[in-house]
């Protein structure tokens, strides 16, 4: 399903990416994006504070308001034929007058390896670029977090450099790298991102 980021948009699409959905985030999804969260797998090479159950029911929060509000945000990423949140993807910041998001995602370790993080990010950045208000969008990974930035350059982003002492993770201040993929022209192939083949078994977190 076709979507613009422009302002008339106050609610996510629902995007089927084969096997499983990306659907807009729910109150009732919060114990089960905790359970998750609170896997050291899930967390520990990403900027995510100390998992609670009220992390995850802000984050659903300060997702439903950002859509409400005409701003692109956090889809959740469900299974067939249970609708159970599986993980999240989309985006975490967005600059109306700049044109840029920055992309964030993770998932549950047991669909780690399965592809379906790398079809839930070539969607959710196909439908943004498919709308005119996004140019650019960029994650940001910490550099011990192979997994992430390996998923990212298999969908045609391009790391751009890195950032010394970005970010403080629990405590520990961390680099990141900066990964980028314009709208036109501007993936790793040279090609307009929205027309790159995704092909992404690897799954992890990269996190704002």
């Amino acid at each position: 399903m076709e979507a613009s980021v422009a302002g008339e948009l106050q609610w996510p699409p629902t995007i089927n990416i084969g096997g499983a959905y990306l659907r807009p985030l729910r109150p009732s999804d919060a114990d089960a994006l905790y359970a998750y969260l609170r896997d050291p797998l899930v967390t520990d090479q990403t900027s995510f504070p100390a998992a609670t159950p009220a992390l995850a029911e802000a984050m659903i929060e300060r997702s439903r308001t950002r859509w409400a509000a005409g701003e692109p945000a956090r889809w959740g990423l469900a299974l067939e034929p249970n609708d159970r949140l599986v993980g999240t993807c989309g985006f975490v910041d967005w600059s109306r007058e700049h044109r840029f998001a920055d992309l964030a995602y993770d998932l549950t370790p047991a669909h780690w390896g399965t592809g379906l993080m790398g079809r839930a990010v070539a969607a959710v950045v196909g439908w943004a670029f498919r709308g005119e208000q996004v140019e650019r969008v960029q994650a940001f990974v910490r550099v011990d977090n192979g997994r992430s930035a390996r998923l990212l350059e298999r969908a045609g982003f391009v790391r751009e450099g890195c950032l010394r002492g970005y970010r403080v993770c629990r405590g520990q201040r961390h680099d990141f790298y900066v990964y980028g993929l314009l709208r036109s022209g501007g993936g790793a192939t040279g090609r307009p991102a929205h027309e790159q083949r995704q092909a992404a078994p690897g799954t992890s977190t990269a996190e704002s």
